[in-house]
């Protein structure tokens, strides 16, 4: 304890060298407030536009930093009292080969874009993205610094540009392509955002733009590798007269209905209600929401995995304000609240502290468990659970901060005995940069279980990381511990007994050509003990990750090391393969290939052999259609050469066609040979705005019987209206 209170004070006292702790004042823009908003139909003929101000200095991140950029870009910004408005002009020496597409909102991933990054509250840690395509289509999502959605060894661009999209705002945007490339415009209402309830507004601000082709991001202003760090790169926007930071009220009712060969058609109506308590402070209200999966997940292969697979989140409720509820360990993994009754959420940020709030009430709750101890879980559907997280984050300097986070799950097997067991779980979280390109992690919890009146002691948990990123150089250690009783019934953890200790260093080389942008080798060592402090994981893994040519990459890994199953030492290797690219706008692939030494677990694990092979691709044939077909071969072995234990093939086929900006149908097809099961799913889809939907859809399951033919069960057949009222 005494070093870690050494650290803290030796960090606090590095504060001093914070790079661009107030923004980067050299990088102002005052935007012209408008007397009246211009029409934004793409064409950027409005007159106001040239009394607005002017960006014109983007420069190179991909493929040559700090380069000029090959194609000019124009960005014109203004505002009045309700919207942000901006308009991009995108010069093209070759318009017909400008990359995009007509298909459904936040389904944008490989056409050229504009993107706006607005930190509202010039914190340097979220900031709102708003995206267009040229044709118009939207993304919208939040950008977290530190959220693992920057550099990375994934495909594609391999700058900033990456951002989580299960956001959705409000915000108008029409694009035009012509002759000299291509326009757009966009407005965004300031009651889409959250910021300071101040009379004077000064935010950050990024302005990007892709060509996808040429494997360009431009940037205004400038972003260097040398800086640690995304958002403390942000320019600044400064607002000379006042914005409107009035309440905002929205109501979303919500009307759904299901059939089955089990359940009869019946409708259900719902409710979801946001009031902006002020322009930084945001109350959501649900009752009987509608979670229906109108969006599928991916495939995954679920055979011979020693550890529950992960499902992100896509239900809106949960989705608003999350990041407020981020730290180190995941403690609240709302795909674990699986039928809430009702739920209610505050959040906000006022004067540097945020604030999170979230109470549900769960109808079908996973039982509490104290591991080692002989406890029936909970049956029937009289089962009740009240999931209560409060969550407080204070700002201490640039890019840093202390936080607190509290969660309390209560369950019963009624609702009037609710209170009989609980979950608790409560802690707190620091994140710390420091001397420019240093940040420092950790979060301290504790947790207290009751089960049918039997109690757990007080079972602590720690995780640390230190990482240091410098433009050639990347490094970073990891450690965590979680004991065997460890309980946070609401979280994810995939292993609990462990001691683990992580250690990473990479190197990357800069070519910035056309065919080749980057090399990044590494090597990563993982050392795990459990309680009784006997080792169960030593292993050391060398991977090399290589980008270039119209968002090629290359990345190949290779493992060895201990692996201890159920007392038992396995010695193993294995290597592994993947290959992206997008070399034409109608065509991007991605193949994997793995193979080695893999543990079968049972009651009597063995160490076998196994394979594996996957490809998947996209198509547009049309600029509205868009064909995804996704391959996945999974095979083990008793030994290699040896007899085949199981084999697994994943056909999986999406077909999109976009009518307009508003309607679209598509179709899923999927097979699983392991299981003999079959899966089709069609969907009609009405998108006037996020929100303003209705949605008609049949999805229909196959197995086969005894004798191996197909049955042939009645399809499921759903409609979701909801409409979206803006105050």
């Amino acid at each position: 304890m005494k070093l870690i209170i050494h650290i803290g004070i030796f960090i606090l006292f590095c504060f001093s060298s914070s790079l661009l702790a107030g923004g980067r004042e050299d990088y102002l823009i005052q935007p012209v407030e408008f007397a009246h908003p211009p029409k934004i139909d793409g064409y950027l003929e409005n007159p106001l536009w040239e009394r607005a101000a002017i960006i014109d200095q983007f420069i190179q991140y991909e493929p040559q930093e700090g380069a000029k950029p090959s194609e000019i870009t124009r960005v014109f910004i203004g505002y009045d009292q309700n919207n942000l408005y901006l308009a991009f002009q995108c010069f093209d020496s070759n318009p017909k080969e400008i990359r995009a597409c007509l298909t459904q909102r936040d389904r944008v991933f490989r056409d050229d874009s504009v993107s706006v990054y607005l930190d509202t509250f010039n914190d340097k840690k979220m900031a709102f993205v708003f995206q267009v395509n040229p044709c118009g289509i939207q993304n919208d999502g939040v950008f977290v610094e530190g959220g693992g959605r920057g550099r990375g060894r994934g495909g594609g661009m391999m700058g900033f540009d990456r951002f989580d999209r299960s956001w959705d705002a409000f915000f108008l945007s029409e694009a035009k392509i012509n002759e000299e490339g291509y326009t757009i415009e966009m407005a965004i209402p300031f009651k889409s955002l959250r910021f300071p309830s101040t009379g004077s507004q000064k935010w950050g601000i990024i302005l990007q733009r892709s060509i996808r082709r040429k494997n360009e991001e431009l940037y205004w202003p400038p972003q260097s590798r040398r800086i640690n760090g995304f958002l403390i790169q942000a320019g600044q926007i400064e607002f000379l007269s006042p914005i409107n930071t009035g309440r905002n009220i929205e109501i979303m009712p919500v009307l759904t209905a299901l059939r089955t060969d089990e359940q009869k058609f019946s409708p259900q109506a719902g409710l979801n209600f946001k009031w902006g308590l002020s322009s930084n402070l945001i109350a959501d209200f649900t009752f009987n929401p509608d979670y229906s999966q109108i969006e599928a997940d991916m495939p995954q292969i679920d055979v011979n995995q020693r550890y529950a697979l992960y499902f992100p989140e896509k239900r809106p409720f949960f989705i608003e304000g999350r990041d407020y509820f981020n730290t180190p360990f995941e403690i609240v993994y709302t795909r674990s609240i699986a039928d809430p009754i009702w739920g209610l959420k505050l959040s906000g940020k006022m004067k540097g502290t945020a604030l999170g709030l979230l109470s549900v009430l769960d109808s079908n709750p996973l039982a509490i468990e104290i591991p080692d101890r002989n406890i029936e879980s909970l049956e029937g559907s009289s089962a009740r659970a009240f999931i209560n997280v409060f969550r407080l984050r204070q700002d201490i300097y640039s890019e840093s901060y202390l936080g607190f986070l509290f969660h309390d799950k209560e369950i019963g097997s009624s609702f009037n005995q609710i209170f009989s067991d609980y979950n608790r779980v409560a802690g707190i979280d620091g994140h710390f940069k420091f001397l420019g390109n240093n940040r420092l992690s950790f979060q301290f919890l504790g947790t207290k279980t009751r089960v049918q009146g039997q109690e757990t002691r007080l079972v602590p948990a720690l995780a640390f990381n230190l990482s240091r990123m410098t433009r050639h150089v990347n490094f970073s250690l990891n450690y965590q511990s979680l004991p065997p009783d460890f309980e946070a019934s609401s979280g994810f953890f995939r292993r609990l007994d462990i001691k683990s200790l992580n250690t990473r260093f990479g190197y990357v080389f800069l070519p910035q050509k056309e065919y080749i942008i980057s090399i990044r080798p590494s090597v990563e060592y993982r050392r795990v003990y459990d309680f009784n402090n006997t080792l169960t994981d030593n292993e050391v893994d060398f991977s090399l990750f290589i980008s270039g040519w119209r968002q090629s990459s290359f990345w190949l890994s290779f493992s060895t090391g201990l692996e201890r199953y159920r007392n038992i030492d396995f010695y193993k290797s294995d290597f592994d393969v993947h290959f992206n690219t997008e070399p034409f706008g109608w065509l991007s692939t991605n193949i994997s290939f793995g193979f080695g030494e893999a543990i079968y677990y049972s009651r009597n694990p063995y160490l076998g052999y196994k394979t594996s092979w996957s490809m998947r691709t996209s198509l547009r044939p049309l600029s509205n259609l868009s064909l995804f077909y996704n391959l996945q071969n999974n095979e083990f072995f008793k030994k290699r050469g040896g007899e085949r234990v199981y084999k697994i093939n994943i056909i999986s086929q999406r077909i999109n066609y976009q009518i307009s900006k508003s309607l679209s149908l598509r179709l899923i097809t999927e097979y699983n040979d392991y299981y003999d099961r079959f899966f089709l799913s069609f969907l009609f889809s009405y998108e006037y705005r996020p929100g303003t939907v209705f949605y008609f859809g049949v999805d229909k399951r196959q197995g086969r019987d005894e004798d191996g033919i197909f049955k042939r069960p009645g399809p499921s057949v759903f409609i979701k209206f909801s409409y979206w009222w803006r105050i």
